[in-house]
């Protein structure tokens, strides 16, 4: 999610975080039900539940923001929740973008090129974040996966899976690119 989008909402998923820590106790547990919940996505695509994998993603989202929220909340936040949150971010993306090569055969190519790049926004991330010790330069952002999975969401509802396809590819090939010009030159200046 955009930091912009991220710290407009923060104080609400705060309060709702700080709410159901007193009900879960472990955030991780929070992660792999949204996990689990997300990861049907494709499957329900498969025997052509448009709008059940539409809202097993959105649940999913849900589950996303409130794992954090409630680590946050409780104080737990940890690098191994961290790590377990975005490697099974990725994998609902894998099984969505599975699933719509299975629902639309003819889709599959376009649906390879959007996990590709997808993949790419966050390995580079998560790559420059590795080299430089968590610090990274901030970036537009826009093929970040909330807003991915958003275009997706709302091109699964009104029957465009094709152009909302396209439009992540576009997004997310900008933002790799951006990522990676933006990040190879900050890593330059650190004089390695």
């Amino acid at each position: 999610m955009p930091d912009f989008v991220r710290d407009y909402i923060n104080p609400v998923t705060f309060r709702v975080g700080k709410a159901l820590g007193r009900i879960v106790k472990n955030p991780n547990i929070i992660t792999l039900v949204g996990f689990f919940i997300g990861a049907l996505a494709g499957p329900l695509l498969y025997f052509k539940f448009v709008y059940l994998s539409v809202l097993a993603l959105i649940v999913s989202g849900v589950f996303d923001m409130l794992d954090g929220a409630v680590a946050r909340a409780l104080n737990k936040i940890t690098k191994k929740g961290a790590f377990l949150d975005s490697n099974l971010d990725r994998l609902v993306e894998a099984s969505l973008y599975a699933g719509i090569s299975v629902y639309q055969p003819g889709l599959a190519i376009y649906s390879f090129l959007a996990f590709v790049f997808s993949i790419m926004v966050s390995y580079s991330r998560a790559r420059v974040e590795g080299l430089s010790h968590g610090i990274r330069p901030k970036s537009i952002e826009l093929g970040e996966r909330g807003i991915r999975l958003l275009i997706m969401i709302i091109a699964m509802l009104s029957g465009y899976i094709f152009y909302g396809l396209l439009i992540v590819i576009l997004i997310a090939f900008e933002t790799f690119m951006e990522r990676l010009i933006l990040y190879y030159r900050f890593l330059a200046s650190q004089n390695d």
